[in-house]
């Protein structure tokens, strides 16, 4: 039986080859989910299972083994529609890493946010020297507050949110004050506010995140490029570099730090309009009883939020080619 990485523990249920799950940008249809054992260096290992999701994004597989181990699930092609814009969004590649596969944990729902933290145990355990136990801890514990801010998925039992957060549907019940789905959905408004395709975003987010700080260069120590568009099309081969994009409609530096600013954004902007300022802070617990929602800062983020919507009706990434 395979360890809990947390614990150390022997992992809870007994293995089993039946997994399900979906695809979540938005529900991405026609994505190809491939499963493979997973090296110690954190590459892919044996191909053990293949799926193709359904209308709604959703995938059920069966193994052709029971994993020992960690195993890692890539989503390849499809398409969702942005929650943003409205706008038909291809999906590249996202990946989920799971530490082990049991009747307790045979649900996974793969994101741009399992992305991240699958990118980040490869980059631990082939650059860095780590275990995959103590890379899948370090970087699931960091993504679930990567761009949420407060991890509130996690706030309920911290020691297993790093594993119980790929089973979470966004948006759903189990989804705590809806903080996953809010990060996607600023991932999204990252798209608009910037003009750049999903999968584009997804990209430059997971390889600024690499490491514990931010930073504009990538696994191979080289800058990160963000690529243009060329006519109606978005090449990532162009130069154009991730340091040199401006701060964004929302503030924030880097594509993490801009992401926060938006989310922040959308509680704070409906908080403003209606007058009623607790599930801002339900949201974005504060220390002090300082209210921030001044009326300057009211109608600075109002401005801030209406400018990044108005730019759907000219932004490409509404008709890219899927």
């Amino acid at each position: 039986m395979p360890n809990d990485p947390y614990t150390g523990k022997t992992a809870a249920g007994t293995l089993t080859t039946d997994i399900s799950g979906m695809v979540v940008s938005g529900p991405t249809s026609g994505a190809t989910v491939t499963a493979y054992l997973l090296n110690p260096d954190g590459s892919n290992g044996a191909q053990i299972g293949q799926a193709v999701t359904d209308s709604g994004g959703n995938y059920t597989m069966t193994l052709t083994e029971k994993p020992a181990g960690m195993i890692r699930l890539v989503a390849t092609g499809g398409t969702f529609v942005s929650e943003a814009d409205n706008s038909t969004q291809r999906n590249a590649a996202l990946e989920l890493v799971a530490p082990y596969v049991t009747t307790s944990l045979n649900r996974f729902v793969i994101t741009p946010l399992t992305y991240v933290a699958s990118q980040r145990i490869s980059y631990m355990a082939s650059k860095q020297g780590s275990t995959l136990a103590n890379a899948y801890t370090t970087a699931s514990s960091a993504v679930l507050q990567l761009v949420t801010g407060n991890d509130v998925i996690a706030a309920a039992d911290r020691t297993h949110g790093g594993v119980d957060y790929l089973s979470i549907v966004p948006g759903s019940a189990q989804d705590t004050l809806n903080a996953y789905a809010d990060g996607l959905t600023a991932i999204e408004y990252y798209g608009v506010d910037f003009d750049l395709p999903s999968h584009v975003v997804v990209r430059l987010l997971a390889q600024s995140s690499l490491t514990n700080s931010p930073s504009y260069t990538g696994a191979d120590s080289q800058p990160i490029n963000v690529g243009i568009w060329v006519g109606g099309n978005f090449d990532e081969s162009q130069s154009r570099l991730l340091s040199t994009l401006s701060p964004g409609t929302a503030g924030g530096i880097y594509p993490s730090d801009n992401m926060s600013s938006i989310v922040r954004l959308m509680y704070g902007v409906p908080a403003c309009s209606s007058g009623d300022h607790s599930a801002y802070y339900q949201r974005f617990p504060l220390v002090g009883s300082t209210d921030v929602l001044d009326p300057a800062a009211c109608t600075l983020a109002t401005n801030t939020w209406n400018a990044i919507k108005a730019k759907v009706a000219t932004n490409k990434r509404n008709n890219q080619p899927v």
